[in-house]
């Protein structure tokens, strides 16, 4: 590629065969996590356009020092798109080099999306989950409970899954694919019963004009976490604070959020990940504590794992160049 003259455009598809582990994905967001301790990261809270209800569009920007990239994450949300047959979510990710500021790449931003937002719950488990940990809750069972699961199997020692979702029918499909996968699995049409006695619990559901919050964190057993890696908005704003420690993913997005209306836990966070990653603050200090962590959405994730992918195309001579 010629610098300046060309860019490299990787499809969806390309970057799902690029086959990143978990545990690679996840080792990337912890190193960012600790640059951006170390003050060597630059990042602003998420820019929302809000054109009518049930449709949305985000820009996310980053940049790192390594890998060295600039990047911004460009997505739509459009919640009745299955009716069209076409995705909710679609998002792409432009890459610059941060020496030159020359675009170097394009990509489809879905794979990443899912996958980086598993990786960043589970490095949030890494300092608030209890390694032990062998039960694991799901509130919704799409595309996160799916990247969630295959990121937890990795690291911790699960053998059971209990699967709660507005549609059965959408439980019931996770259950059958997390069943030919050797883990019991239960299927139950009351959330509380996914929340409670569970070491781990996630809840990924998708934002909706019409939802409206039905979990109690006072359901979450004494030494559980848990990923709230949809802003928390089907748990109680109110009632979070009951949890022993409360995390985010970045304090300033999350203050950004609750601002605009989108993130109902006003109080202010234990932590954020950057702290924990960075030692700057505690993150679980015995077994019995309860603990959550409130993903709000971090760009340099994006940067970070797309940086990561970019090069590794580069190596294997993936993708399409593209004249500029």
């Amino acid at each position: 590629m010629e610098l300046g003259r060309e860019i490299l455009y990787l499809s969806d598809a390309e970057i799902a065969a690029a086959d990143m582990s978990k545990r690679e994905l996840a080792e990337a967001v912890d190193d960012m996590l600790k640059q951006k301790s170390a003050g060597r990261t630059v990042s602003k809270p998420k820019l929302g356009l809000y054109p009518k209800p049930g449709t949305f569009f985000q820009a996310m920007s980053g940049v790192m020092e390594e890998p060295p990239f600039a990047g911004v994450k460009w997505a739509s949300v459009v919640h009745d798109n299955a009716k069209r047959g076409l995705p909710s979510i679609s998002p792409m990710i432009q890459l610059h080099d941060t020496e030159s500021a020359q675009p170097v790449a394009l990509m489809g931003g879905r794979w990443i999306t899912a996958h980086r937002t598993a990786a960043i719950t589970l490095v949030g488990a890494k300092y608030l989950a209890r390694p032990e940990s062998e039960s694991i809750g799901f509130i919704a069972c799409g595309v996160q409970a799916r990247s969630h699961l295959e990121a937890f199997r990795q690291v911790f020692p699960l053998k059971r899954v209990v699967a709660y979702s507005r549609n059965r029918s959408t439980a019931e499909s996770f259950a059958n694919e997390v069943a030919e996968s050797g883990l019991d699995v239960v299927v139950t049409e009351d959330p509380m019963k996914a929340v409670e006695g569970q070491d781990i619990v996630i809840s990924s559901v998708p934002e909706s004009p019409t939802l409206k919050p039905f979990l109690d964190s006072n359901w979450v057993s004494p030494g559980a976490f848990a990923g709230m890696c949809d802003v928390a908005r089907p748990w109680h704003g109110d009632r979070v604070r009951v949890l022993d420690l409360v995390a985010t993913d970045d304090h300033a997005q999350s203050a950004y959020m609750a601002q605009s209306g989108r993130l109902h836990f006003k109080e202010p966070f234990d932590a954020d990940l950057a702290e924990l990653a960075g030692g700057k603050k505690p993150g679980r200090t015995n077994d019995e504590q309860t603990t959550g962590l409130i993903y709000s959405g971090l760009a340099l994730a994006d940067v970070a794992v797309a940086g990561r992918l970019y090069r590794l195309a580069i190596e294997k001579g993936w993708g399409t160049v593209l004249p500029l």
